[in-house]
């Protein structure tokens, strides 16, 4: 199977097995049920709008079958506009960066300019590149590459440019014990042995050597990652044939779990990012693990986690000398014979002035111009977050994008102001009323 039969959508977004028939033609059938399958099995990851269409869930990436690729994108802006534009990143990354000063975070109203494109597969690449425990934190693909070609490409690309950085550092070699009866003599004579074997072959020399190999377990799992890809591609399968022969010496992988136990010296750190990789494509360890037959790949991974990790990471960035903490240990909302329950955990808190909690999602305020679209169990939770945590700065903070900017201009600076704060610690304390901004971060296009 190629990538070249890549069906993209957005999240939440459902589609049938007619929208395929574009794409796929008399494969759109063959492909609709492996996605069927998919869903059965992974209902939290893909999911049935009815018995004729399948409807993705808060997840992007990939789905790969035998037949073809789902590409799932971020919900931020129109799909079919994005599908007519050319579009190459254009974001001012200076910009964006004095936009996560905290003393900006609410101000941001006119970040984009009227002509930006908004383009969601850079936005994810952008965003992965901020996500933590990932092998995308180092990749130096352009978004100008990532806006041409498929997801699916862009992760194998990412890993054969990993690959590349290796390689050009040095491969890995490891002392090994090898025993071999040769025409002269090499290393240590295994004395029992030589007499055993030949007796009558006096010319020959049963010996034991150490030997500088390239066929160890690191290398092992490298070639086995690049044939297993190589039947998945045609962008990129003439850099991983070149690969696999920079590995002409080294065998495929027997055992994936032995080998990934293999313990690597500090020296050779630089190949953990690539063994990250190696255990997404060989071990289908995904983001988020699913179920089902081995056909299916996937590479998915939660939106709402990508951009708390995004905010974080820019804010920290931004404001080096703030002591930001992300998913504080958290303080106990009741307790129960005397057993703490309920553990509150705001995503972002400066220690005694603001909490910040990420919300990926696009507010509606078309039914009640009053609540701006925000719902009232996150205000609930804000309310319980600066009662807990004795602070009254609260920042609901959701993404700055295509289909958030009108709502972003309607209330900028404006509060939300609960009431009930003037019977609590605050009044005592002369402190302010608990106020909750909602605030919109830019993201990286």
């Amino acid at each position: 199977m190629k990538t070249s039969n890549t069906f993209s959508i957005i999240e939440h977004q459902a589609f049938s097995k007619e929208d395929l028939k574009e794409i796929f033609k008399e494969k759109a059938e063959g492909f609709y049920k492996d996605l069927e399958d998919f869903a059965k099995n992974n209902e939290n990851l893909l999911g049935f709008k009815n018995k004729n269409s399948l409807k993705a869930k808060n997840y992007v990436g990939i789905i790969q079958t035998k037949s073809g690729v789902l590409e799932i994108l971020p919900k931020c802006t129109n799909l079919d506009s994005y599908k007519k534009e050319d579009s190459s990143s254009n974001h001012d990354k200076e910009k964006l960066k004095r936009y996560y000063e905290l003393d900006n975070i609410s101000k941001n109203n006119d970040f984009y300019e009227k002509d930006f494109k908004f383009n969601p597969k850079n936005l994810l690449i952008n965003m992965l590149k901020t996500l933590k425990n990932s092998p995308f934190k180092k990749s130096q693909i352009s978004s100008l590459q990532s806006s041409k070609i498929p997801l699916f490409e862009v992760f194998i690309t990412m890993f054969l440019d990993e690959f590349d950085s290796v390689y050009k550092k040095g491969l890995m070699r490891s002392y090994l014990s090898c025993e071999e009866n040769r025409a002269f003599l090499k290393g240590k004579l295994l004395f029992n042995e030589h007499i055993k074997r030949n007796l009558i072959h006096k010319e020959r020399f049963f010996t034991s050597n150490d030997e500088f190999v390239l066929d160890i377990a690191p290398n092992r799992l490298i070639k086995s990652t690049l044939n297993f890809l190589k039947s998945k591609t045609s962008l990129n399968k003439f850099r991983l044939i070149k690969a696999m022969q920079m590995l002409d010496e080294v065998e495929f992988s027997k055992n994936y779990e032995k080998d990934f136990s293999y313990k690597i010296s500090r020296h050779f750190d630089y190949y953990e990012n690539l063994l990250l990789w190696c255990k997404i494509f060989l071990k289908n360890e995904s983001f988020m693990p699913y179920h089902g037959k081995n056909e299916a790949f996937a590479l998915l991974f939660p939106m709402e986690k990508i951009f708390e990790d995004y905010v974080a990471y820019m804010l920290k960035k931004v404001n080096p000398t703030q002591d930001i903490k992300v998913q504080n240990n958290g303080k106990y909302l009741i307790s129960k014979n005397d057993e703490k329950c309920f553990m509150l955990k705001p995503d972002l808190y400066i220690e005694n002035k603001m909490i910040l909690d990420t919300k990926w999602k696009i507010p509606n305020d078309s039914e009640d111009e009053k609540k701006q679209g925000i719902e009232q169990s996150d205000l609930y939770q804000m309310f319980a977050y600066a009662c807990k945590f004795k602070i009254y700065d609260i920042k609901l903070v959701y993404p700055l994008c295509e289909k958030t900017q009108d709502l972003q201009r309607k209330i900028a600076e404006k509060f939300f102001v609960f009431k009930a704060s003037e019977h609590l610690y605050f009044k005592e304390q002369g402190q302010k009323d608990i106020k909750v901004q909602v605030c919109f971060a830019p993201l990286p296009f």
